[in-house]
């Protein structure tokens, strides 16, 4: 005899970065087990593979967690988490004067994508008749920031060049040949490249508040997966 299923609700929600609907379903004992595991680790990489894996198992069949961008996936993953484990998380904000503690309670849905509406620019001149056009690195490629070079976050987040009339998409090209193409991009290219990464979108939820001990203004930043995973 075989027991019966549990009905699990559905919800739905969009993509920040492109607006797509899609559909998801709430964290069940067996993403919790993921999210557990890689809490007790409280290794970067970990949380960043837990979380995609969890975005991969609660949405649609169409949405890869580790292909999104790191905003995105963030994004999901909080819009998962509302539906699973509450609409809030409580915090404790420190004062920067005092360093005293204040309880605080976020609505995630204050939790907003910033940058999006005045994103950089994706595509890098080189010179006259050549350029670059870059996209935002996916959870996969994040998740292994700290083990990457500029360069080697550079080679992984080319879309294209474009040298003339011509187009070399990069996903047809080795590594090797890659490598060498930025290792004689001009310095203020690769600068431009480098501006790009830290200017690209972000979630989080700016709280201003006085401290009730010794009544200083603070602005605290709430983002990433420091903050929110678990």
């Amino acid at each position: 005899m075989t027991l019966p299923r549990v009905e699990t609700p559905m919800f739905e929600g969009n993509i920040a970065s492109t607006g797509e609907l899609i559909k998801f379903r709430p964290f069940l004992v067996k993403e919790e087990k993921i999210l557990m595991l890689a809490s007790e680790g409280e290794d970067f990489k970990e949380m960043v593979n837990a979380c995609a894996q969890i975005v991969t198992n609660c949405c649609d069949e169409k949405i890869k967690g580790h292909e999104l961008t790191m905003f995105d996936l963030q994004d999901l993953f909080l819009k998962i988490r509302s539906k699973s484990v509450g609409e809030t998380a409580d915090f404790t904000l420190t004062c920067g004067e005092c360093e005293k503690s204040t309880p605080f309670e976020l609505r995630l849905d204050d939790v907003k994508v910033s940058g999006l509406e005045n994103p950089p620019e994706k595509f890098i001149k080189i010179s006259e008749d050549m350029g670059v056009q870059l996209k935002w690195p996916t959870a996969l490629i994040a998740a292994q920031a700290e083990e990457l070079t500029d360069d080697e976050l550079v080679a992984k987040c080319i879309d294209y060049v474009v040298a003339g009339e011509e187009t070399f998409s990069i996903e047809n090209e080795p590594i090797e040949e890659v490598n060498s193409f930025i290792e004689d991009l001009p310095i203020d290219a690769m600068d431009k490249m480098r501006a790009f990464f830290q200017q690209m979108p972000r979630i989080e939820h700016v709280v201003e508040y006085k401290c009730p001990h010794c009544e200083t203004d603070n602005s605290i930043s709430i983002n990433g997966y420091e903050h929110f995973f678990g």
